[in-house]
Protein backbone atom coordinates (compact mmCIF):
# COMPACT_ATOMS: atom_id res chain seq x y z
CA UNK A 1 0.00 0.00 0.00
CA UNK A 2 1.55 3.50 -0.98
CA UNK A 3 1.86 6.06 1.64
CA UNK A 4 -1.02 8.83 0.28
CA UNK A 5 -3.39 5.46 0.58
CA UNK A 6 -3.08 5.32 4.24
CA UNK A 7 -3.61 8.92 5.29
CA UNK A 8 -6.20 9.22 2.62
CA UNK A 9 -9.40 9.78 4.76
CA UNK A 10 -13.24 9.56 3.17
CA UNK A 11 -14.51 12.94 2.00
CA UNK A 12 -17.73 13.55 4.77
CA UNK A 13 -20.02 14.18 1.16
CA UNK A 14 -24.20 14.32 2.56
CA UNK A 15 -22.58 14.25 6.42
CA UNK A 16 -22.47 17.87 5.79
CA UNK A 17 -25.83 18.86 5.42
CA UNK A 18 -26.35 16.42 8.58
CA UNK A 19 -23.59 18.48 10.57
CA UNK A 20 -25.26 21.65 9.53
CA UNK A 21 -28.90 20.31 10.10
CA UNK A 22 -27.60 19.04 13.87
CA UNK A 23 -28.64 15.47 12.76
CA UNK A 24 -25.22 14.01 12.90
CA UNK A 25 -24.15 12.35 16.34
CA UNK A 26 -21.11 13.49 18.41
CA UNK A 27 -18.59 11.04 17.38
CA UNK A 28 -20.07 11.68 13.21
CA UNK A 29 -19.98 15.89 14.06
CA UNK A 30 -16.09 15.92 15.70
CA UNK A 31 -15.23 13.45 12.73
CA UNK A 32 -16.23 16.30 10.12
CA UNK A 33 -14.88 18.91 12.04
CA UNK A 34 -11.13 17.29 12.28
CA UNK A 35 -11.80 16.12 8.52
CA UNK A 36 -12.50 19.69 7.54
CA UNK A 37 -9.64 21.33 9.55
CA UNK A 38 -7.37 19.30 7.06
CA UNK A 39 -9.36 19.37 4.04
CA UNK A 40 -9.85 22.78 1.79
CA UNK A 41 -12.55 21.26 -0.44
CA UNK A 42 -14.92 19.99 2.18
CA UNK A 43 -14.14 23.55 4.33
CA UNK A 44 -15.37 25.38 1.37
CA UNK A 45 -18.17 23.07 0.69
CA UNK A 46 -19.38 23.69 4.17
CA UNK A 47 -19.01 27.39 3.78
CA UNK A 48 -20.95 27.14 1.03
CA UNK A 49 -23.71 25.24 2.33
CA UNK A 50 -24.13 27.55 5.34
CA UNK A 51 -24.70 30.77 2.72
CA UNK A 52 -27.10 28.34 0.98
CA UNK A 53 -28.85 27.75 3.94
CA UNK A 54 -28.55 31.42 5.44
CA UNK A 55 -30.29 32.81 1.97
CA UNK A 56 -32.82 30.49 1.95
CA UNK A 57 -33.74 30.71 5.82
CA UNK A 58 -34.14 34.50 5.34
CA UNK A 59 -35.99 34.02 2.07
CA UNK A 60 -39.78 35.21 1.99
CA UNK A 61 -42.50 32.65 0.36
CA UNK A 62 -44.95 34.96 0.31
CA UNK A 63 -45.61 38.20 1.02
CA UNK A 64 -49.57 37.24 1.50
CA UNK A 65 -50.78 37.36 4.96
CA UNK A 66 -52.12 34.33 6.58
CA UNK A 67 -55.76 36.54 7.66
CA UNK A 68 -55.86 37.92 3.48
CA UNK A 69 -55.12 34.28 2.41
CA UNK A 70 -58.22 33.13 4.39
CA UNK A 71 -60.19 36.28 3.60
CA UNK A 72 -59.30 35.51 -0.02
CA UNK A 73 -60.28 31.68 0.22
CA UNK A 74 -63.49 32.13 2.05
CA UNK A 75 -64.36 35.18 -1.06
CA UNK A 76 -68.26 34.51 -1.90
CA UNK A 77 -66.66 34.49 -5.69
CA UNK A 78 -64.27 31.65 -4.94
CA UNK A 79 -67.15 29.76 -3.54
CA UNK A 80 -69.38 30.21 -6.26
CA UNK A 81 -67.26 29.13 -8.91
CA UNK A 82 -65.90 26.03 -7.12
CA UNK A 83 -69.83 25.54 -6.74
CA UNK A 84 -70.55 26.28 -10.48
CA UNK A 85 -67.36 24.10 -11.57
CA UNK A 86 -68.92 21.39 -9.42
CA UNK A 87 -71.90 21.22 -10.54
CA UNK A 88 -70.82 21.55 -14.60
CA UNK A 89 -68.88 18.57 -13.50
CA UNK A 90 -70.89 16.52 -11.96
CA UNK A 91 -73.48 16.46 -14.49
CA UNK A 92 -71.41 16.08 -17.42
CA UNK A 93 -70.09 13.02 -15.45
CA UNK A 94 -73.71 11.75 -15.27
CA UNK A 95 -74.39 12.82 -19.12
CA UNK A 96 -71.58 10.47 -20.23
CA UNK A 97 -72.14 7.47 -17.56
CA UNK A 98 -76.30 7.71 -18.55
CA UNK A 99 -74.82 7.26 -22.33
CA UNK A 100 -72.34 4.17 -21.86
CA UNK A 101 -75.26 2.85 -19.91
CA UNK A 102 -77.98 2.98 -22.48
CA UNK A 103 -75.57 1.91 -25.03
CA UNK A 104 -74.50 -1.06 -22.96
CA UNK A 105 -77.75 -2.02 -22.16
CA UNK A 106 -79.01 -2.02 -25.84
CA UNK A 107 -75.63 -3.68 -27.05
CA UNK A 108 -76.72 -7.29 -27.99
CA UNK A 109 -73.46 -8.42 -28.83
CA UNK A 110 -72.51 -8.40 -25.18
CA UNK A 111 -73.73 -11.32 -23.18
CA UNK A 112 -76.05 -11.32 -20.38
CA UNK A 113 -74.35 -12.66 -17.94
CA UNK A 114 -71.38 -10.25 -18.89
CA UNK A 115 -73.85 -7.08 -18.20
CA UNK A 116 -75.19 -8.94 -14.70
CA UNK A 117 -70.94 -9.15 -13.96
CA UNK A 118 -69.87 -5.89 -14.73
CA UNK A 119 -73.25 -4.13 -13.34
CA UNK A 120 -72.79 -6.58 -9.91
CA UNK A 121 -69.11 -5.02 -9.80
CA UNK A 122 -69.63 -1.14 -10.82
CA UNK A 123 -72.76 -1.30 -8.17
CA UNK A 124 -70.76 -2.95 -5.68
CA UNK A 125 -68.63 0.45 -6.12
CA UNK A 126 -71.25 2.59 -6.32
CA UNK A 127 -73.02 1.23 -2.64
CA UNK A 128 -69.24 1.56 -1.31
CA UNK A 129 -69.24 5.13 -1.87
CA UNK A 130 -72.43 6.08 -0.48
CA UNK A 131 -71.61 3.74 2.59
CA UNK A 132 -67.95 6.32 2.85
CA UNK A 133 -70.06 8.99 2.02
CA UNK A 134 -73.33 8.20 4.68
CA UNK A 135 -70.12 7.85 7.19
CA UNK A 136 -68.28 10.94 6.53
CA UNK A 137 -71.31 13.11 7.05
CA UNK A 138 -72.00 11.47 10.23
CA UNK A 139 -68.47 12.11 11.36
CA UNK A 140 -68.51 15.72 10.61
CA UNK A 141 -71.50 16.30 12.24
CA UNK A 142 -69.69 15.46 15.77
CA UNK A 143 -65.93 15.88 14.29
CA UNK A 144 -64.49 18.10 17.28
CA UNK A 145 -61.71 19.24 14.49
CA UNK A 146 -63.86 20.67 12.28
CA UNK A 147 -63.78 24.27 13.00
CA UNK A 148 -59.97 24.67 13.99
CA UNK A 149 -57.85 26.94 11.56
CA UNK A 150 -54.37 26.16 10.31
Amino acid sequence: MSKASETATPHPGEKLSGYLDGELTQGERQWVELHCEDCADCRNQLEELRSLSARIGGARISVIGEDRWRETMDNTTVKVGRGIGWLLFLAGLLVICGYVLYQFGIDAGIPTWVKFAIAAVYGGLFVLLLSVLRQRLIESKTDKYKNVEI
